[in-house]
C-alpha cells in the first residue's frame, strides 16, 4: 500500500511540475530557462565528480584504462560550471541556436526538393507532395533564420501551453482512473 501511495504522489508531483513549468514559460520564459540551465549545470557537476571518483577508483583497483572516464568527468565539470555560472550567457545563445536551426531547415528543404526531382523523374504520381513539403520547409527555415527572437519566444510560448495542457490532461487521467 505504501509503494502505491508513493507512486501516486510521485505522479502528482510530475503533473504539478508540468503545469508549473508551463506557467513559468508563459509568464517569464527567460528566468525559467535560466533556472533550468542552472539545475542542469548542478546535475552535470555531480555527474562530473562521480565520473572522476570512478575513474580514480578504476586506476587504483585495476589496470583498465581510466583516462577516458577521467576526461569525461572533467568535461562534465566544465559543462556544469558554464551552465551554473554563465546561465544568462547560455540563454542569450538561444537565438543563435535558432538561427542555426533555420539554416538546417533550409538545407533540409533543398534536400527535399532534390528528392522531389528524383521522384518526378521516376514517374511517381504523388511527387508534388514532396515539393510542397520542400517549399514549406525552406520558407519556414528562412522565417526562423530572419526572426530568431520571435521564433524563440514562439517556441517558449508553445512549450508553455503544451506543458499546461499536458499537465491538465494527465491530472484528468489520474482522477478518472480512480472512477472508471
Amino acid at each position: 500500500m505504501g509503494k502505491k501511495i508513493l507512486a501516486y504522489l510521485t505522479l502528482l508531483f510530475f503533473i504539478f511540475f508540468e503545469v508549473y513549468a508551463g506557467v513559468r514559460l508563459l509568464t517569464n520564459p527567460v528566468d525559467f530557462t535560466s533556472s533550468v540551465i542552472v539545475f542542469f549545470g548542478i546535475f552535470m557537476l555531480v555527474v562530473g565528480v562521480v565520473s572522476i571518483i570512478r575513474a580514480l577508483q578504476i586506476k587504483n583497483k585495476t589496470n583498465l584504462p581510466y583516462r577516458l572516464s577521467l576526461f569525461g568527468g572533467i568535461f562534465d565539470l566544465i559543462i556544469g560550471a558554464v551552465c551554473v555560472f554563465l546561465s544568462d550567457k547560455v540563454v542569450s545563445l538561444f537565438p543563435v541556436m535558432v538561427m542555426i536551426y533555420g539554416i538546417i531547415m533550409v538545407i533540409s528543404g533543398i534536400h527535399k526538393f532534390r528528392n522531389y526531382l528524383a521522384l518526378r523523374d521516376a514517374g511517381l504520381r504523388r511527387s508534388w507532395l514532396v515539393v510542397v513539403s520542400a517549399i514549406l520547409t525552406i520558407i519556414l527555415g528562412v522565417i526562423v533564420f530572419l526572426n530568431p527572437f520571435t521564433a524563440t519566444a514562439t517556441a517558449w510560448t508553445y512549450a508553455g501551453i503544451f506543458l499546461i495542457v499536458e499537465g491538465v490532461a494527465d491530472l484528468f487521467t489520474f482522477i478518472f482512473s480512480f472512477f472508471f
